[in-house]
């Protein structure tokens, strides 16, 4: 009987160490961290001082300041400065809804005039005022026209100059202002062309 009891004994031993051996152990995985979107801002220290209460005399003064670290000897300095917010499209005027403002007496060296659509500026972000702002100060100052008036394109350029529209879509990186502004200023850019002013 003490046989027996010791057999089984054994066996059970056996039993439960070849059990536990086969046994796997739970692999330990690293919790799996949620991927987050990652949003990335991009910010200019030169551009950082505009933000949405920011007037059209801030904008001017960027403008300038821009317009100097550009190369440009005279931004306008010295001029008669009239910058003023229009109440709505005025349409009969030249003004569609691919244009969010309309310049004035470009001829003029003495001043630079130009109106921004108050509607179209209030709903627009940062970088669209800086598009828009920049395409009326390059009528008014730097005469600058259009590549093509509406009448006249036949097709749109693969990137779209600051002259080309002064309304952009709100999602437009200010990568793409950046880049664009400094073709602006360097009269470089596919189409370019000017008001001429001889004739007047």
């Amino acid at each position: 009987m003490k046989k027996n009891t010791f057999f089984w004994s054994l066996f059970i031993s056996i039993l439960i160490v070849t059990v536990s051996s086969c046994k796997k152990d739970p692999i330990e995985t690293e919790p799996v961290a949620e991927e987050e979107e990652e949003t990335v801002e991009i910010t200019d220290p030169f551009y950082s001082v505009l933000d949405e209460d920011s007037t059209l005399d801030d904008y001017w003064d960027v403008f300038v300041a821009d317009a100097i670290r550009s190369g440009k000897a005279d931004p306008g300095t010295g001029r008669v400065i009239s910058l003023f917010f229009g109440t709505e499209p005025d349409f009969a005027s030249g003004v569609t809804s691919d244009h969010a403002g309309r310049a004035y007496n470009i001829c003029d060296d003495d001043t630079v005039s130009f109106e921004i659509i108050k509607s179209f500026w209030e709903d627009f972000s940062v970088v669209q005022r800086l598009y828009t702002f920049y395409h009326e100060a390059g009528h008014a100052r730097y005469k600058y026209r259009h590549p093509c008036e509406s009448f006249e394109c036949t097709s749109t350029p693969e990137d779209y100059p600051i002259m080309w529209l002064s309304v952009l879509p709100g999602n437009t990186p200010l990568e793409d202002f950046i880049e664009d502004k400094d073709k602006f200023f360097k009269r470089n850019w596919e189409g370019i062309r000017y008001f001429n002013c001889e004739d007047l």
